[in-house]
C-alpha cells in the first residue's frame, strides 16, 4: 500500500501519514501479553523457551521496548559492522548502507551477489530511497538515531543496536532475539569460540615470539585496532611487543620509525579503509623505503596481510582472521 501511495504522494506527505505505523510501544498491556524474550546466558537454548515465537518484545540498545508482531522478513540495515551477523543467522537485509564493503571484504564474498537496494552511506542515508523499500524493521545504530531516528520512525519501527564492536558475541545474541533464532546465534558463537580456543592453543609454540598489527591508509599507520588477536581470554593470546603492551588494548597512530623501533618478529597488515586493491598499492609504495625494508619482519618474510574486515571486529571476520593467521603462521 504505501508503495502504491508513494507514486502518488510526496515524500513528506507519505511521512505524515505513516507516522503512527511505528512499533515502538512502551504499554504495558503489549509487554505482558508477549512472550519473553529468550535470555542468552552462553548455556544451550532449551526447547522450552519462547524462541521463535511471535509476537515478542525486544529491548533495544536505548532501552525501548519494541513490538515484534512478527519474524522481520524485509530488514533494512543502516549499521554495516553488522552485515556479517545478519548472513550468519542465514538472514539478508533488502536494503542497506555502506554496501561497497560488500566487494570489499573478503569475509563477505559469499554474500556480494545478494539482492540489497542501496541506501548511500550511513552518514547520510537515502530515506526516500529506504521508504520506497518499505521495510518492515529498520536497524540503526545507536549514535546515530539522535540525527535522523524520528524520520525512520515515520517509515517502520525502528530497531536501535550498541556500536561495541569488540563484544560481537553479545551483538550477534541480539540479533538472534531480534529474528527468533537465539538457538542459532547460540550455536555459531560456541563454533567461533571453539576455533579460537583451539587455534590459541597451537599458536603456544609461538609464545616466546612478538606481533604487531597495522591498519595502513595513506601515508597512516595505526596499530592495534582489533581485540581477537591479543586478547588473552577470548582471542589468540598472541603475545604484541613489550613496551607497547598497553597499545594492544586499543588503536594508536604511529609513525614508520615507530613501527621500526616496535620491531615485532611477525606482523599482520590490512588496509584501514578496507580496499584489498588499496593495501597492496600501499605496501607497493612502501617498497622503496629504508626504513621499511630495514624491518626484520620485511628481511625475514615475517608480514602478512589480514582481510581489512577485522577492523569492524565481526564474527566472520574474526573467523577468516584466525584461518588466514593459522595458515601463514604453520606455513612457515
Amino acid at each position: 500500500m504505501r508503495r502504491l501511495m508513494g507514486l502518488m504522494v510526496s515524500i513528506a506527505l507519505l511521512a505524515g501519514i505513516l507516522t503512527g505505523c511505528a512499533g515502538t510501544s512502551n504499554s504495558s498491556s503489549a509487554s505482558s501479553s508477549t512472550p519473553a524474550v529468550t535470555e542468552e546466558t552462553g548455556t544451550p537454548i532449551q526447547k522450552d523457551k519462547e524462541t521463535g515465537k511471535w509476537p515478542r518484545t525486544y529491548v533495544d540498545a536505548l532501552g525501548r521496548e519494541i513490538v515484534l508482531e512478527k519474524k522481520p522478513e524485509r530488514v533494512a540495515l543502516l549499521f554495516f559492522r553488522n552485515f556479517e551477523h545478519l548472513f550468519l543467522l542465514d538472514e539478508s537485509p533488502v536494503a542497506a548502507t555502506d554496501l561497497n564493503v560488500l566487494d570489499e571484504w573478503q569475509s563477505l564474498a559469499p554474500y556480494k551477489d545478494k539482492e540489497i537496494a542501496d541506501l548511500g552511506s550511513i552518514a547520510n542515508p537515502n530515506l526516500e530511497k529506504l521508504l520506497e523499500v518499505d521495510p518492515d524493521l529498520i536497524i540503526v545504530v545507536a549514535n546515530r538515531y539522535e540525527k535522523y531516528g524520528e524520520k525512520l520512525e515515520q517509515i517502520a519501527p525502528v530497531v536501535v543496536v550498541d556500536t561495541n564492536e569488540n563484544n560481537w558475541q553479545g551483538a550477534l545474541r541480539e540479533y538472534g532475539k531480534i529474528f527468533g533464532k537465539e538457538q542459532k546465534a547460540h550455536d555459531e558463537i560456541t563454533r567461533i569460540e571453539t576455533l579460537l580456543a583451539d587455534s590459541k592453543e597451537q599458536l603456544k609454540a609461538y609464545n616466546d615470539k612478538t606481533f604487531g598489527l597495522i591498519m595502513l591508509g595513506d601515508k597512516q599507520f595505526w596499530a592495534f585496532t582489533t581485540q581477537f588477536i591479543f586478547n588473552k581470554e577470548s582471542g589468540l593470546g598472541l603475545n604484541p611487543p613489550s613496551k607497547y603492551a598497553d597499545m594492544s588494548t586499543k588503536g594508536e597512530q604511529i609513525s614508520l620509525e615507530g613501527l621500526a623501533a616496535m620491531n615485532p618478529d611477525y606482523m599482520f597488515v590490512a588496509d584501514i579503509g578496507g580496499s584489498t586493491k588499496n593495501l597492496e598499492s600501499y605496501l607497493k609504495n612502501l617498497e622503496s623505503d629504508s626504513v621499511w625494508n630495514s624491518l626484520g619482519i620485511i628481511k625475514n618474510g615475517h608480514m602478512y596481510a589480514l582481510d581489512s574486515s577485522i577492523a569492524a571486529g565481526g564474527p566472520l571476520a574474526i573467523e577468516l582472521g584466525v584461518k588466514t593467521i593459522m595458515e601463514k603462521i604453520r606455513a612457515k
